[in-house]
């Protein structure tokens, strides 16, 4: 644990990129967390672990890289991750791979299905059977999951996208079941809708030019859910007390219409 001497409380972050991601990441260092940041993108976990050790002042986070679609590679990271910070005590799995352009299931290739899926769900598991031992020797922990609409309707063109994210909702549905009465929290966050990003954000920017609708950047939170806001929702979850756990909560920006999606 020589980049944990503190012992502070240890948290890995799957899928860390400008985001949701990063914006978690940050929000439990400033919580007095070591982070561990894991992604398949060197570049970007090194520019992402910079900002949040400048701003705090000192190395709280350090970068791991891993793909998540491999048992191996995690198995390989976490056990970096346990020598080099500790034990990890809270896990968010936030991974997730998806096509902006839709496809009908006889469009979608089999390798894309399974690459997605892998990502997905497949990823989830590896990584929770990788922390769950450490975590019941405690007698605590946490693990929460980022799932999407796509994880409670299944719409026309996402076939390659939503079935996974289905079976990461049963997969956090199941860690309750199984291990909730041993101190194990986890949940699922349903993401209902556009998240500010580099990729998400820039897309749903160039509809509302093409479609005329460029004063909605002026009020942007209202239509695309903030990362800053959601890492705060994040924290809700892990601070939760015991006789209050939630196991899913759905979260949407104020102008996105759920009862059209049902």
């Amino acid at each position: 644990m020589s980049l944990n001497r503190e012992s502070k409380p240890v948290l890995a972050v799957i899928g860390v990129g400008p985001g949701i991601g990063e914006a978690v990441s940050h929000h439990f260092a400033t919580k007095g967390f070591a982070v561990a940041l894991i992604a398949r993108t060197e570049e970007k976990l090194a520019k992402i672990q910079k900002t949040i050790n400048d701003d705090i002042g000192r190395p709280v986070s350090k970068y791991y890289v891993a793909d998540a679609r491999s048992e191996s590679s995690l198995q390989s990271t976490f056990a970096a991750i346990k020598a080099e910070l500790g034990a990890v005590d809270v896990l968010i799995y936030n991974a997730g791979s998806r096509r902006f352009t839709p496809r009908t299931i006889l469009e979608t290739s089999s390798e894309e299905f399974e690459n997605f899926t892998r990502i997905n769900l497949f990823g989830a598991f590896f990584a929770a059977k990788c922390v769950l031992p450490d975590m019941l020797a405690k007698g605590r922990g946490t693990i929460l999951f980022t799932g999407a609409t796509g994880s409670i309707r299944g719409n026309a063109g996402v076939s390659s996208f939503s079935p996974g994210k289905f079976g990461l909702r049963s997969l956090s549905q199941i860690i309750t079941r199984e291990f909730q009465g041993k101190g194990i929290h986890a949940a699922h966050v349903l993401v209902d809708g556009p998240v500010e990003s580099d990729i998400v954000g820039s897309v749903v920017k160039r509809r509302w030019e093409k479609a005329g609708e460029s004063d909605k950047v002026k009020d942007k939170d209202l239509y695309l859910m903030q990362p800053r806001d959601l890492a705060g929702v994040y924290w809700y979850l892990y601070t939760q007390p015991r006789s209050t756990w939630t196991q899913e909560l759905d979260v949407r920006s104020q102008q996105e219409q759920m009862f059209s999606k049902i």
